[in-house]
């Protein structure tokens, strides 16, 4: 590392489709360290350049495509086993620049009299030093502690060895306990308040617990508690609720396909605008077929409930029905997440079936989805969440679930709160620990215990309510279920080849065939290449079936340092097995 100096920071309002800048946020002015950081607007042009770290589509929605919840045109490392140590010095997320970024404030904002905006801009940056080191947390495990600026000639820093996970989460959670303390409690997504930060905090101290006590680590239960209590509090003492117009068929939908946020949910957001031209591409992603054809998987359609409540897996036939039956009398929020019989756009006026173009499973998505009044499928001006409540609730469920201290009342402060939101009946914790789902059980065999009924239910809603979020992977990592990925992910069934009718409408919509259409219908599918029937001649789509899966159990919960960073650093470690 050398020393840098701040350059002219500028906005940077990118007018195609593709841009997925954050708005609003680059400093305007020029800012040069030793004269500058003297006052209240010199804090907030500064920390202003901080929200540029906040992912956009390819770091949320794309997030799951390394998960069970998502098919598309490729099998990516992470599920093949193919991943190799890099060679390139700061790649594959082994960089600093954001955090030098951040402690060059640190260094310098003490020059500002301004004791209040000390204050104020400090809970930022101690913000976004700990949601940059979760970052690291998560991919590396222990890496190099860094609060200060390393200028050329230290040595002893720019040679410091990793230091551990426990130390790294302890400083993760000091440095959120310091902005808790300095941020605004107003109710605003487009800047990080104390709220933003105690849910931040439930996120951490939720992913550390449950990956320590799912890996054999220490302290496992004390994080858990931290986790609840940093939920519970902004529970009780905050200003967020679920968004709810009452209407459990469109509610949900709207959170995400709305232009504009949904404040009394979202904490945190990835702000778009039409008056300045900043779009993103998200419906153009979702709705393209010279995209990624991105759909959901058989596994996580086959977690929705009944609408009763009841599990769909129930049915003795669930796993052989064909598409039309399956999406039946199923949990709202699943014909809110893809296309089912009777799907029209938000605004439109006729039907639109699945696009097999488009969806490579069949279960084509449209969360996210907007209207198509701004340039059809091209550009989106939705803002895109990326802390709302109902993470921070499930949050509070799994805690005081993994903890054995949840209870009934606060399965209905949490839990139920979002399934009724969505028009589904409540959870009982009795009755989900008496009879717990087999499918689900079978499914995380390595939960155990009294609560295992209750434990398996909160991840089911967990997976549901947050699908294309970003966080699947992540929880799979931290519960030690990485051998799901090895399975080869299903997507619609079909009971041989031949002409479907996907709305029971009484005319056909796609043929599934092999060799040669007969080319009666709009859509076809065909079998033999990248798509193969799970059962030779019948049964689910199985793309890519011919790429070998695996997951070493031994070392792939973790990615692997640079070889040429550790090259510069002979005190780096790497990750085990790799």
């Amino acid at each position: 590392m050398k020393k840098v100096f701040i350059s002219t920071l500028i906005i940077l309002l990118l007018t195609t489709a593709c841009n997925d800048e954050f708005l609003d946020r680059t400093p305007l002015s020029e800012i040069v360290p030793e004269n500058s950081f003297q006052t209240a607007e010199d804090l907030e042009l500064y920390t202003n350049s901080f929200y540029n770290v906040l992912p956009g589509r390819e770091g949320i929605i794309e997030q799951d495509l390394l998960s069970d919840n998502v098919l598309y045109n490729g099998v990516p490392q992470e599920q093949t086993g193919e991943r190799l140590v890099p060679s390139e010095a700061g790649s594959s997320g082994w960089d600093w620049d954001d955090l030098r970024t951040i402690n060059i404030f640190f260094k310098y904002y003490d020059q500002c009299d301004d004791e209040a905006a000390k204050t104020e801009y400090s809970g930022v940056a101690y913000f976004f030093r700990a949601y940059f080191y979760f970052d690291k947390l998560k991919r590396f495990g222990g890496v190099p502690w860094y609060d200060t600026v390393i200028g050329s000639g230290d040595d002893e820093l720019l040679y410091a060895a990793r230091d551990t996970r426990e130390y790294v989460t302890e400083r993760i959670i000091e440095d959120l306990d310091n902005a808790i303390a300095n941020l605004r409690d107003d109710q605003t997504s487009d800047r990080v308040t104390k709220w933003t930060a105690l849910a931040l905090k439930s996120r951490v101290c939720l992913f550390e617990g449950t990956f320590r006590k799912y890996h054999n680590g220490t302290d496992a239960d004390a994080l858990l508690q931290l986790a609840a209590d940093a939920a519970g509090t902004l529970m009780t003492e905050g200003p967020y609720s679920l968004y709810t117009t009452g209407d459990a068929s469109v509610d949900y939908r709207d959170l995400f396909a709305s232009a504009e946020t949904k404040d009394e949910e979202v904490l945190l957001t990835r702000k778009y605008s039409e008056e300045v031209n900043v779009m993103n591409n998200i419906n153009y992603y979702l709705l393209s077929p010279t995209q990624e054809d991105v759909g959901l998987t058989k596994s996580i359609v086959d977690s929705y409930l009944n609408e009763d409540g009841t599990a769909f897996t129930d049915n003795t036939d669930y796993a052989t029905m064909e598409y039309y039956d399956e999406m039946q009398n199923r949990d709202p929020r699943l014909s809110q997440t893809i296309r089912t019989p009777g799907y029209m756009r938000i605004e439109g006026t006729s039907e639109e079936l699945t696009d097999f173009s488009v969806a490579i499973s069949g279960y084509q998505i449209v969360k996210y989805v907007s209207d198509e009044s701004q340039d059809g499928d091209s550009a989106g001006y939705q803002d895109l969440p990326i802390i709302r409540y109902a993470e921070v609730l499930l949050n509070y469920a799994e805690a005081k679930a993994e903890l054995g201290s949840l209870t009934q009342s606060d399965v209905d402060a949490s839990i139920n709160l979002i399934r009724s939101r969505a028009g589904m009946p409540g959870l009982s914790m009795s009755d989900a620990n008496a009879i717990p789902d087999a499918v689900l059980a079978a499914r995380y065999s390595n939960v155990s215990g009294s609560n295992t009924g209750v434990i398996l239910e909160i991840r089911r809603e967990r997976r549901i309510e947050l699908v294309l979020e970003g966080f699947r992977y992540d929880d799979l990592m931290r519960w030690k279920n990485g051998k799901l990925l090895e399975e080869y992910f299903k997507g619609m069934y079909f009971q041989g080849y031949g002409t479907y009718d996907l709305n029971n409408d009484g005319t056909a919509d796609v043929e599934v065939y092999t060799g040669t259409a007969t080319g009666g219908t709009d859509q076809t599918v065909e079998i033999g290449g990248v798509l193969s029937f799970s059962n030779s001649t019948y049964g689910n789509l199985i793309p890519f079936e011919d790429r070998t899966k695996s997951f070493d159990e031994d070392r792939d919960y973790l990615y692997p340092i640079p070889s040429g960073d550790i090259q510069l650093n002979p005190n780096l470690e790497q990750n085990p097995n790799w």
